[in-house]
């Protein structure tokens, strides 16, 4: 029983200290990307969409149009998931992914688009 009990105690102590090392890493990256982009007119957005298993967060840097300039992408369970440059997105405008945010079979990254132009709507009106 007392096996069970420290067992226990140190996946939750792995756990906690995992989860800071992943938060460091999420600070340091949005510290780097906002660095970058100071001083331009570009807007830099981030947006969470759940699935049922996995997460996925999209991080985004627009013009004032709404037109894509970086979309970095971070899929993944663990702390082992890094953000990674989605070049495929450059050059798209926010509000072609407008429509998908709702519809079922979109893919995380399109739907995190939409949520992110809606929220940017939002913030005009």
């Amino acid at each position: 029983m007392s096996g069970l009990v420290i067992v226990l105690i140190v996946l939750m102590l792995s756990q906690s200290l995992l989860s800071i090392v992943q938060v460091k890493y999420y600070q340091g990256f949005i510290k780097k990307i906002t660095t970058e982009q100071a001083g331009t007119e570009y807007e830099f957005y981030t947006e969470v969409v759940k699935g049922k298993v996995l997460r996925t967060v999209v991080a985004v840097v627009v013009d004032t149009e709404g037109k894509v300039i970086h979309c970095y992408i971070c899929r993944g369970l663990t702390i082992f998931a890094r953000f990674k440059e989605e070049p495929s997105y450059r050059g798209a405008h926010l509000a072609a992914y407008h429509r998908g945010v709702k519809e079922k079979g979109t893919p995380h990254v399109e739907k995190g688009l939409g949520q992110i132009y809606s929220r940017k709507l939002e913030a005009v009106t």
